[in-house]
């Protein structure tokens, strides 16, 4: 299982202490997730503590579970956060240049206007390319 927006359930049941456990002592390995019954003698216990391994097997018991990397978990928080932040601008007529956008994100304005087109296409509303309703 490769899909990481589990992390994000952990830490709203479990608290940031046990997010941040996970993903210091086994972040970017694949593990095997051991049913509740052998959740206490497994190695992830030992490796993360019991409260967060009944957590993973009442989820993904006897499943292999891709635990991201800490450094992938800041990234998709990062870029999750740099598309809030142009989608509150406007993604026609924003409020906020890709210039500010940029230097808040430490990233380049070609990169604000090529999310910001992406964002566009991904809302249908055609970068380019302006429709209108037709009326009788």
């Amino acid at each position: 299982m490769s899909d990481s927006f589990w992390i994000d359930e952990l830490e709203r049941d479990l608290g940031q202490a046990a997010r941040l456990t996970l993903l210091a002592n086994v972040g970017g390995q694949r593990r095997n997730i051991p049913t509740k019954r052998f959740a206490a003698s497994s190695k992830l216990a030992q490796e993360v503590g019991l409260d967060i391994v009944l957590w993973l097997a009442e989820r993904f018991a006897q499943t292999a579970v891709d635990i991201p990397s800490a450094n992938g978990s800041e990234a998709r928080d990062r870029a999750s956060r740099l598309r809030a932040a142009i989608l509150e601008a406007g993604l026609t007529d924003p409020t906020r240049s890709a210039n500010e956008i940029a230097v808040e994100f430490q990233v380049t304005a070609a990169w604000v206007h090529k999310l910001r087109s992406q964002m566009r296409d991904e809302a249908g509303m055609g970068g380019n390319q302006m429709t209108l309703p037709f009326f009788d």
